[in-house]
């Protein structure tokens, strides 16, 4: 706090409003409501006067400084914006007008975004858990740094300026993610449409391979429930576009071991802890399980829900809908079941690599192939029946890896972008509090 400051009681610079109105009932009022920590004044609802359960409330205008009672010491504070003109609040929000003599509101409304006046209003709040509340007449006692009207508007032109800057430096960082994001399924989709031969003269075709995976699974049982069929497989010159001479159109039914539906009905999930995972189809994301939100089932549902086949390490899981088309795989060291709506998907790594067809599941080929089977229908998913016949474009095995690697490698570009991208978020949302602190102790 700098001494060459004068220091101000919050009661020299700013004055209760009392404009209190009689609602109408057939009248029509925006409801103001105050965000906490520092998050600004906001409109709560517009609603009729007989919807309004008081008939009395105070008016506020642009410029006017609102708290709340409850919340002051939580940030529940800021300057009425010009959208709420003429907007009204209950008693339990104070309305002070600030003295233009003395402060600019511009001036005011920075300052009352530091940590600073923040510990102002919990100092002036008190009361037992629950029901603490600030004390105007407190309030209005404690004392701020005031400098004349001219330092305040350099000050405030400084802020403005830097905060300016902060604000280009945030759109810069968001749009270098969502640009990446945006060409991923471009990416993609090219990925999947190779135009010409990749593979050494010698080497196995697609075709060669889906061959020799049908001889070998020739004998595998067949169970009612796995709608894959890798010992009759599909194979194609023609498709939704050409291919190169040693790739093959197919389907996915030929490509995996394992293509089964899920129990379609949803356990009765316990609260308690018992290491095992009941799936929904909001943990599936594109390429991740995401396990932020976990449910628990007792051993005998777990058992029951996986019935029909319970995923190993490397297993694909498909959403079916609800989000309809998320694909990752399966991690290790996790016990889980997958309740409706998810799709279990198996390849054998010496025909399919599963790398290769996650991202062929996560690509608009995939996608747009079931939208289309979708049309007409109020919520696009993939039904179970239409699963198998969904077209696949299969490379030779070595052009699979190389295409594995190829994506990758730009996964983890793009990876690494979104982490710098972190670390630099966290650094900009630091870099605001860190001038306003010095700017009110007089060191910009």
């Amino acid at each position: 706090m700098p001494n060459r400051w004068p220091l101000v009681p919050l009661g020299e610079v700013l004055t209760k409003s009392e404009e209190w109105t009689n609602l109408q009932a057939d009248a029509r009022y925006h409801e103001v409501t105050v965000r906490l920590w520092g998050k600004g004044v906001t409109l709560r609802r517009d609603a009729s006067g007989a919807e309004i359960a008081t008939k009395r409330r105070i008016v506020v205008h642009a410029n006017q400084f609102i708290l709340s009672r409850i919340d002051a010491r939580n940030g529940a504070f800021g300057l009425i914006p010009a959208s709420l003109e003429g907007a009204i609040v209950s008693n339990d929000f104070p309305v002070f007008t600030p003295n233009p003599q003395r402060v600019l509101p511009s001036f005011l409304e920075w300052m009352t975004k530091t940590n600073d006046f923040v510990e102002i209003c919990k100092a002036a709040s008190e009361g037992t858990t629950n029901r603490v509340r600030l004390k105007e007449d407190r309030f209005l006692a404690m004392e701020i740094p005031l400098p004349p009207l001219g330092e305040q508007r350099w000050i405030v032109a400084r802020i403005a300026q830097l905060a300016a800057k902060i604000r280009k430096a945030r759109h810069f960082r968001d749009s270098a993610v969502i640009e990446g994001e945006a060409l991923w399924p471009s990416v993609l989709a090219k990925a999947f449409r190779p135009a010409a031969p990749q593979r050494p003269l010698n080497e196995e075709t697609a075709e060669g391979l889906l061959l020799r995976q049908a001889k070998q699974y020739q004998g595998e049982v067949r169970t009612r429930h796995n709608n894959a069929h890798p010992w009759q497989p599909a194979m194609r010159r023609d498709g939704p576009y050409r291919l190169p001479s040693d790739w093959v159109w197919t389907d996915l039914g030929s490509v995996v071991t394992h293509l089964i539906d899920c129990v379609n009905d949803t356990p009765d999930f316990t609260d308690s802890d018992t290491g095992l995972l009941g799936l929904k189809s909001t943990n599936v994301r594109p390429y991740s399980l995401d396990l932020s939100e976990r449910w628990f089932v007792t051993p005998d549902d777990f058992n029951r829900w996986n019935r029909r086949e319970q995923p190993q390490s490397g297993d694909l899981i498909l959403t079916r809908e609800a989000p309809m088309g998320n694909a990752c795989v399966f991690p290790a060291r996790i016990n889980a079941c997958l309740t409706q709506r998810l799709m279990l998907l198996r390849s054998d790594q010496a025909f399919v690599d599963r790398w290769y067809l996650l991202h062929f599941l996560n690509s608009p080929n995939f996608t747009n192939q079931v939208l289309d089977s979708c049309r007409g229908l109020t919520t696009p998913h993939i039904r179970v029946q239409d699963a198998p016949i969904i077209e696949v474009p299969l490379a030779p095995l070595s052009e699979q890896r190389r295409i594995v690697a190829y994506l990758g490698g730009l996964q983890a570009k793009v990876d690494a972008l979104k982490r710098h991208q972190a670390v630099t978020a966290a650094e900009l949302d630091a870099l605001l509090p860190s001038i306003l602190d010095k700017a009110f102790e007089g060191e910009l």
